[in-house]
């Protein structure tokens, strides 16, 4: 999953265009001068249904500025809807096809199957159900050091239900249920592992004439299916003693709701925030700085309350709070107090600059970290991460004929931050001849780092979209940027769009990783190789309700590593279509 950014855009011409419900409507165009400011935040991601493994940069969160009385940051998993989301105000988004179907396939066995079906789609009601498939399977790049294959294949199934309960208010449920099944090269020593994820929550959106409430609770079960079995010893003689670790498990629950003081206006002007996030760990064993152990607290948790108040003055926009967390179970301070600022201020039509503070408390889920990269895991368990403060400022230019540029960088602290490393542990309970552990996993660093960057942007109507990025960060053991968890030093992003005809969208990307490394028990680098990977894309609109697609990844066949030992895969793509009905 990549860093995504989400525009927070402020328009100075309020002219939308929502007559886009029929095949008619894709010829109509409009001129919209837009004001915008982009502001950074983190948030957990996972691409739904595409090419992977894919090198994840950070779980990122997004904010949005849309017309909604409130947004609500959260999670995409892979039991994530592809059915349109609820459109604002008192409708839903109404499309004149109910399902969707999509097959693709490369030759190196790259696969995606994926369909939905809306059984009820009015402007009160949806309730929809859908499925997706994504496998894959390549050889190691260095068949001299293994045999066999890096395999993944995972199933979702799933409904949802969103409910319009009079003109101010709504109601949702989601349910979703997948499955995972991992296979590594033969030299590895657990080299095959599954998983079973089960996702439901429930959701409730109301507001009065002043005030605007939500309420959402959900559930998550994440566990592997078999156990790990490790047979090394320190010695070599000395006898192997074999160590059986029972497959790792989690059950989370999680609740958040708040109050926001509308007034009269469009905006909140001040609310609440409240959370409680819960994990109940079974089975698997926890990381120590020396060694390893069973986990000593079977339950951690995260309550929250978040306080803010924003402003809207003309050109200038901003909410400021504080985070207050109280922790309960695990390590380390119970207390924490984090900034909640975000600011921006549109200084022309053409120069914004924007702010950002933030920290907070953070759980790592088995099911986080499988998301990261589903062939490291089985066995570990984590306590909590704590960032003391991230913040963030950048300046916008533009737009000037299409062409617009920014310039941004920032400074965080993360406490306990979990990043890739290669381990080599005996069992804290043993004497040094007793079994070791030898195997890719994440260590807790405490990190402090910087990160600073450039971009360049052009936009010609709806025919040619240009984008140039160039960011640099810190990427020692301890002075690194902890949102990088493969601790590149220099990243390039590059890539063109465009659409000579209505129906063919052809696009071509570039990213470049130097410097990545991870470390052995924190202290020896190892190096993961650069990323150097050239994208090529491209579909065409056969009709309004058929469009068939090619799609092409590392088409230069870099060979390097997702984590430690861990090898990426060559040449991969999707070729095939997609059909609404």
């Amino acid at each position: 999953m990549k860093t995504n950014i989400t525009p927070l855009r402020s328009l100075t011409v309020a002219t939308l265009l929502a007559a886009m419900l029929n095949a008619s409507a894709k010829d109509l165009k409009t001129e919209i001068t837009v004001d915008r400011t982009i502001v950074p935040v983190e948030r957990e991601a996972t691409r739904l249904g595409s090419l992977t493994p894919q090198l994840l940069s950070s779980p990122v969160t997004m904010r949005r500025l849309s017309l909604a009385d409130y947004t609500d940051p959260a999670a995409i998993t892979r039991s994530a809807s592809t059915l349109n989301p609820a459109a604002y105000a008192d409708t839903f988004a109404l499309s004149p096809y109910r399902g969707y179907a999509s097959l693709g396939y490369f030759p190196v066995f790259n696969l995606g199957a994926s369909a939905g079906y809306k059984f009820i789609d009015n402007s009160r009601t949806r309730l929809g159900a859908w499925l997706q498939y994504d496998g894959y399977s390549y050889k190691p790049y260095d068949e001299k050091v293994s045999d066999g294959k890096y395999t993944n294949n995972a199933i979702t199934v799933g409904a949802s239900l969103a409910q319009r309960v009079g003109s101010q208010s709504s109601v949702g449920a989601r349910i979703g249920y997948t499955y995972g099944s991992v296979g590594l090269p033969s030299n590895f020593e657990n080299n095959s592992q599954n998983a079973n994820i089960f996702d439901a929550d429930l959701s409730w959106w109301s507001r009065t004439r002043l005030i605007g409430y939500r309420l959402i609770a959900g559930f998550s079960h994440f566990g592997y299916g078999k156990d790990n079995y490790f047979d090394k010893t320190i010695f070599s003689d000395i006898p192997n003693r074999a160590l059986t670790v029972k497959a790792a498990s989690e059950n989370r629950f999680n609740f958040n709701g708040g109050l926001a003081f509308f007034g009269s206006s469009v905006s909140p002007r001040g609310g609440i925030d409240v959370s409680a996030d819960f994990v109940s760990r079974k089975n698997g064993i926890e990381l120590t700085p020396e060694n390893y152990q069973p986990i000593s607290d079977g339950t951690l948790g995260i309550m929250s309350l978040t306080p803010y108040f924003t402003f809207h003055n003309g050109r200038m926009h901003g909410r400021v709070g504080v985070k207050v967390d109280l922790s309960v179970g695990g390590e380390g301070k119970k207390f924490h107090v984090a900034p909640d600022v975000m600011l921006d201020w549109n200084v022309t039509n053409q120069f914004a600059i924007y702010a950002k503070i933030s920290g907070g408390e953070h759980l790592n889920t088995l099911r986080s970290l499988y998301d990261y990269c589903p062939f490291v895991g089985g066995v570990w368990q984590y306590q909590r991460s704590n960032v003391p403060v991230t913040a963030d400022l950048g300046f916008n230019i533009g737009p000037f004929t299409g062409f617009s540029a920014k310039i941004f960088g920032g400074y965080a602290k993360a406490n306990n931050w979990l990043m890739p490393q290669f381990s080599l542990l005996g069992m804290t309970s043993s004497s040094t001849s007793g079994p070791i552990i030898e195997q890719t996993n994440y260590g807790a660093y405490n990190l402090e780092g910087w990160h600073a960057g450039v971009g360049l942007s052009y936009d010609w109507r709806s025919k040619v979209k240009a984008e140039l990025t160039a960011e640099t960060a810190s990427n020692d053991t301890e002075k690194a940027y902890y949102l990088w968890r493969d601790r590149a030093k220099y990243v390039i992003n590059a890539s063109v769009e465009v659409r000579p005809i209505s129906a063919l969208k052809i696009g071509v990307g570039y990213e470049l990783r130097t410097d990545r490394h991870n470390y052995m028990n924190g202290v020896t680098p190892i190096e993961l190789k650069s990323l150097s990977n050239l994208t090529l894309g491209a579909s065409y609109e056969i009709s309004n309700q058929l469009t068939v697609f090619a799609r092409g990844e590392n088409l230069l066949n870099r060979h390097y590593n997702l984590v430690t030992d861990i090898q990426a895969q060559g040449l991969k793509g999707l070729l095939g279509l997609s059909y609404k009905f």
